[in-house]
């Protein structure tokens, strides 16, 4: 009963979030994420609004599910996904990080989206002359945010502080696109 509240709630949000339709072109986005010395910073955009929903993962905990990810990209970068199956230069993702809210729902217990808590972000460089530094490498720029500091990565080198998470999906590029339908539709 659990996994099918689980997956009940993980769906729900799926399908409220792809209801939301891009408006805007962001292609640009990733430039704008990078400082001049190879900083990132978050993007100011309402990604949540304006940009795709690729998917959402849900960490189950003894009790439920401990957090959730959720995935945004540009329209852009979905397109050209789709095309040729491989991240266009200025690709950007972006993790939510949020915590769970487990409620009984009259049929038992639901996790939904609980509170944002941080972003984690990867952002694809131009193949010459990207940006370069301790967040840059294998193809990507990587940075994770704390919600209450969006200007100042606590990711100090992408090998140490991201890419153990990132090495199952070393030959996708790097990225989980299994989790992400939308990339193969």
């Amino acid at each position: 009963m659990k996994t099918l509240a689980l997956c009940a709630a993980v769906a729900a949000v799926a399908f409220v979030t792809m209801a939301q339709a891009p408006a805007a072109d962001d292609s640009a986005a990733g430039a704008a994420m990078v400082k001049p010395d190879g900083t990132i910073v978050m993007t100011t955009q309402d990604y949540q609004r304006d940009w795709a929903f690729l998917g959402t993962f849900a960490h189950p905990g003894d009790d439920g599910v401990k957090k959730f990810n959720v995935i945004y990209t540009q329209p852009e970068t979905v397109s050209a996904y789709r095309e040729t199956g491989e991240f266009p230069e200025g690709a950007v993702l972006i993790k939510e990080l949020r915590g769970s809210e487990i409620k009984d729902n009259g049929g038992g217990p639901v996790a939904s989206l609980g509170e944002l808590t941080g972003w984690f972000v990867m952002i694809k460089p131009p193949k010459e002359g990207g940006p370069q530094g301790p967040l840059w490498g294998d193809g990507w720029g990587w940075a994770k945010f704390d919600v209450d500091a969006p200007d100042a990565t606590i990711s100090t080198d992408y090998q140490k502080d991201c890419i153990a998470c990132h090495l199952p999906v070393k030959d996708t590029d790097w990225v989980h696109v299994y989790a992400f339908p939308s990339l193969h539709q």
